[in-house]
């Protein structure tokens, strides 16, 4: 009978400490609160983010030690996982979409040698791209090449960030998530920076951010700026004032050919008082503004839409000074500009309101219908009708500035082919 309850307290103890171990290990992974994470629905305590953390394949592979990695070298070198890709295939592969992408057009080299200032908008959405919100916008648009039925899909984890990946490789980034060591170590010998570059370009890009965002600081590096340019380096005494980036024109607009790439910030959530700074110097014409628009809502949709429209209009205005620049020093003869958007106006709260806005039904993907058009001086204006998507950026841009890439590795296609 001792050695029955003995056993029994033996097990019962194990099994306390194994829990406790358990419970420890658990704790010591899930994500913790003071990690720098960019997103605003993102908590540190929810069950989502446990589970994503713990179901990491690379992470559980390093946990599981040298047995796990023996066996995988096993079934890897013998071919007992399945049916590996083998490089010929992928040879294969692309050379067939060599033979079914887009060659020459018409647009071919139209803009050889000119310079690019290539500006990603934080949320800007079509809604509020009018002559009333944002005339200086407008008016390039209406003057430039517009893609009316562009799209940019969101991405729940680092929706901006993936969407300047996609914007400057023409590659999709990882399905499970920003992968910083990759970005910022992997090979992309056909991004647009590389491309620039090559071709004699000074390349830099620009945003108010810490490089520490995303590792844009080495990401940026690696996909071939020459620089990463911050709000410190910008001397810009309010990061979030877009207007404040033209303290950087000299680095923007640098003598001989140049490839710039910039990213606002103005156009981000939540609009309320706490981004006052952004939204307070274009208040009063918000106001005005909306009032003449028709729109209507209830009143906590219209105070929150009215601060949209402000921090739109704070982006308009760093748009016009710096077309007035570029165009007070004569560079604009030589300069297209490019605008698109990271993402739709997801920081709208009410979602059903969102929608009135843009004028859709629920779950129509006209929700991810965002601004994208060229602005060159001198060019006739023309509206696109093709459905094209951020993935055709780069390819399209390749074609027109006639960089030296191969088309068959970008996931989209020359918007104009």
């Amino acid at each position: 009978g001792r050695k029955r309850w003995f056993l029994r307290g033996v097990a019962a103890v194990t099994g306390i400490a194994s829990a406790v171990f358990v419970m420890m290990v658990h704790q010591s992974m899930l994500p913790r609160s003071d990690n720098m994470w960019w997103g605003n629905t993102y908590d540190p305590s929810s069950e989502a983010e446990a589970y994503k953390e713990f179901t990491d394949s690379n992470r559980n592979l390093l946990i599981s030690g040298l047995y796990q990695y023996t066996v995988r070298d096993i079934l890897v070198s013998f071919g007992l996982e399945g049916s590996p890709i083998q490089l010929g295939e992928l040879d294969r592969f692309y050379q067939q979409r060599a033979g079914e992408i887009s060659g020459e057009n018409e647009m071919t080299s139209l803009f050889r040698d000119k310079n690019l200032i290539m500006v990603m908008m934080e949320s800007i959405d079509t809604w509020m791209l009018t002559p009333e919100y944002m005339p200086n916008l407008y008016a390039l648009q209406q003057e430039g090449t517009d893609f009316s039925h562009h799209y940019t899909p969101l991405f729940l984890s680092a929706g901006t960030f993936n969407t300047e990946f996609i914007s400057q490789t023409g590659l999709l980034p990882s399905v499970t998530g920003l992968s910083s060591s990759v970005y910022s170590t992997n090979s992309f010998p056909f991004s647009l920076a590389h491309l620039f570059s090559g071709e004699g370009y000074t390349v830099n890009s620009f945003h108010s951010a810490s490089p520490d965002i995303y590792s844009r600081g080495s990401v940026h590096e690696n996909l071939g700026f020459e620089a990463y340019n911050n709000s410190s380096v910008l001397g810009m005494e309010d990061y979030m004032l877009d207007s404040q980036l033209l303290n950087g024109y000299d680095k923007i607009a640098p003598d001989g050919k140049f490839f710039s790439f910039i990213i606002t910030y103005s156009g981000h959530g939540p609009y309320t008082d706490e981004l006052s700074n952004i939204s307070g110097p274009h208040l009063k014409d918000a106001e005005e503004a909306v009032e003449k628009s028709g729109v209507t809502g209830s009143a906590s949709n219209m105070e929150e839409y009215t601060l949209a429209i402000a921090h739109a209009m704070e982006t308009d205005k760093f748009v016009g000074e710096l077309t007035a620049r570029l165009e007070e020093e004569g560079r604009l003869d030589d300069t297209v500009l490019l605008f698109y958007t990271d993402h739709y106006g997801k920081y709208m709260t009410d979602k059903t309101f969102l929608l009135k806005l843009k004028g859709i039904e629920a779950d129509s993907p006209e929700l991810y219908r965002t601004p994208c058009f060229f602005y060159a001086k001198g060019e006739e204006p023309r509206t696109v009708e093709k459905y094209v998507s951020t993935v055709d950026l780069a390819p399209t841009i390749a074609n027109l500035f006639d960089l030296p890439a191969e088309p068959q590795y970008y996931i989209g296609d020359d918007i104009f082919g």
